[in-house]
């Protein structure tokens, strides 16, 4: 009777023992569940370019383009790929390999292609590990994760979009952590991510913004919160204040050693150093095709007479004829204006500077004087980028790619002729269309809705200095992804892949809030 009660005993002790699956098991299984969308990608998609422009970061020598109209992090680094497809089909022991002009390959393509979409894998599982420590809820941020199509779509394609999710993921990550536990290390690492965010992209410079803002959030829930402020120890105001003035000085410091590595690279290659925002702003003249032709004329004359510039007078009367005509093509603008510039005697590269000096006087000019068409033209941008959704950002590489081949036969691009992955016959369009129409009914407005109102719900019942971090760094999230379109289309029009960063601090933001579910558990 008692040995029968004692395994009676027994077997509800085993019952009761919890399943416990090895850390290493799960890591590894959450790693696949991740990279599902980038094999799928890979198995079925050649790979997707970003039109002329990837061509021009990858494929040309650096010049000015490579190096100030593109930051030079990823020209540079999407060339190691095909140096080492020279090391394995041994073309480098015959023919050498030039930085300046890499042979292009697809096998150097597919280990590009494959480096990005590990190097976005990595990232996201780093987020996921790094913000819960309960494994269902860090499941639960993968899957939201795995369900943001351009992430793996940029992935996939040659451009330098393509690191900009991984390492804004990164960097928002490092963050959230400085915030709740502060070192100098975390801080010295949150500074060389956001340089290397800006050395991607010149708009990535928002991100430096983040961390500041989040603890300006925090200090105003602070104040309406006694309860939280009474568990911190010592001022609350002045621990707080003294981080924000820290931080800021670290995001300026950012944007300045990003601009000076710029500098750095410039004296290497004996590029004068300069601005290029005047040549982007090009584009964003699309708004005088919409007006009635005596209001065009008034507002290009007025320009041409408060300018007084011959350069500038032959690129707004070239604007003038192409409204005229019915199109536009920014390009003829600057062209018209290096004209002019080489008739007075300008040639070789104090030809180019002079066109983007005076290209960025043209910038001034209506950046301080702004007809009100064209403050219209931004507002109407910044009102489309919200109601964008993102399975437009997710398609823009497949219409990029879909520009590329029907012009892969112009001389310029010479060097993409032999690539069997970018032929005539396959149809990114088609293969869109068919496979990746996802997300089409989440306009942005909706994710910056969503994180806002969970972030606030999240301040309101927050228990502890943590959660007021959570609130305030995805409300930062959320503003931030709504100051990306205003600053983009003050200057440019907006496309939709300038949206990227905003989608990144979006979803990163709910990935945050996400994390908040697992309080009080731990790794098994």
């Amino acid at each position: 009777m008692g040995s029968d009660l004692k395994l009676d005993n027994t077997r509800k002790k085993s019952v009761r023992l919890p399943l416990k699956v090895p850390s290493f098991f799960l890591r590894l299984l959450l790693v696949v569940f991740l990279a599902i969308p980038s094999v799928y990608f890979l198995l079925t998609i050649p790979p997707l370019w970003r039109d002329s422009d990837a061509f021009y970061q990858v494929a040309t020598k650096f010049e000015f383009l490579t190096v100030l109209h593109f930051p030079p992090l990823y020209c540079f680094l999407a060339r190691i790929p095909f140096l080492f497809s020279c090391l394995i089909d041994g073309s480098l022991w015959r023919n050498g390999f030039s930085f300046n002009w890499p042979t292009i390959t697809d096998l150097g393509l597919y280990f590009l292609i494959i480096f990005q979409h590990l190097f976005l894998i990595s990232s996201l599982f780093a987020v996921c590990v790094g913000l819960a420590k309960s494994w269902v809820v860090r499941f639960a941020i993968a899957a939201w994760f795995v369900i943001c199509l351009p992430f793996y779509a940029f992935a996939h394609c040659v451009g330098s979009e393509a690191i900009m999710p991984p390492l804004f993921l990164l960097t928002s990550l490092v963050g959230i952590q400085y915030l709740r536990t502060p070192s100098r290390q975390k801080l010295v690492v949150l500074f060389v991510l956001s340089v290397l965010c800006i050395l991607d992209r010149h708009a990535n410079g928002v991100i430096a913004g983040l961390v500041p803002l989040t603890i300006a959030l925090i200090i105003c829930w602070l104040a309406f919160r006694p309860s939280i402020r009474n568990q911190l120890l010592g001022s609350w105001l002045g621990t707080n204040g003294r981080r924000l003035l820290m931080t800021t000085g670290v995001a300026i410091a950012t944007i300045v050693t990003a601009n000076s590595v710029v500098w750095i690279v410039c004296r290497l290659d004996k590029i004068p150093y300069r601005s290029r925002a005047g040549y982007a702003f090009l584009l964003r003249f699309n708004f005088i095709n919409d007006l009635p032709p005596e209001r065009r004329t008034a507002i290009i004359d007025k320009a041409e007479t408060d300018l007084h510039d011959p350069a500038l007078t032959a690129g707004l009367e070239q604007l003038k004829e192409m409204s005229v005509k019915g199109f536009f093509v920014p390009d003829y603008i600057n062209n018209a204006v290096m004209a002019e510039l080489m008739a007075q005697g300008y040639k070789g590269q104090a030809l180019h500077v002079t066109s983007d000096q005076k290209l960025n006087q043209l910038l001034t000019y209506f950046l301080h004087r702004p007809p009100p068409e064209y403050v219209q033209a931004v507002v109407n941008d910044v009102i489309t980028g919200m109601n964008l959704n993102p399975s437009v950002i997710a398609k823009d590489p497949f219409i990029s790619t879909d520009w590329l081949i029907r012009r892969r036969a112009e001389p310029r691009f010479e060097p993409l002729k032999g690539l069997r992955s970018l032929a005539d016959d396959w149809d990114p369009l088609g293969k869109y269309a068919t496979r990746f129409r996802f997300w089409s009914f989440v306009p942005f407005w909706w994710l910056t809705g969503l994180v806002v109102v969970g972030s606030l719900f999240l301040g309101f019942v927050a228990r502890d200095y943590d959660d007021l971090c959570s609130a305030g760094y995805a409300s930062a999230c959320a503003i931030i992804a709504a100051v990306v379109p205003i600053i983009t289309s003050v200057v440019v029009e907006l496309l939709p892949r300038l949206m990227l960063p905003a989608l990144a601090l979006l979803f990163f933001g709910v990935a945050v809030l996400l994390a908040r579910f697992d309080r009080g558990r731990s790794d098994p």
